[in-house]
């Protein structure tokens, strides 16, 4: 419970800013990240995932999901979503 009241609390300080993902089979996500937690959001659901210690890339986890960022390239695991080869779409790049 502390957990979601610290993001609570992060969330009313910071306002949280989204970037649109196009993944190699167009689905769309959108994220917003800090240095704590990520957000991803779909259009069907949204994940919360704390940040997780990582050599290969900024990773964000939980036992639902993976979230890894390299620059504008991301991918996306989870049991019902495996979406690697995504990047971050500039202004009206929309597919």
């Amino acid at each position: 419970m502390r957990f979601w009241l610290t993001i609570a609390a992060v969330a009313q300080i910071n306002p949280v800013n989204f970037s649109t993902y196009m993944c190699l089979d167009s689905t769309m996500f959108a994220l917003s990240a800090s240095n704590e937690i990520a957000i991803v959001r779909f259009q069907d659901g949204e994940y919360l995932l704390p940040r997780r210690s990582s050599t290969i890339a900024i990773k964000y986890a939980s036992k639902e999901a993976t979230l890894y960022l390299d620059g504008e390239l991301a991918a996306f695991v989870a049991d019902d979503r495996p979406l690697p080869g995504c990047h971050k779409v500039e202004a009206g790049e929309r597919g």
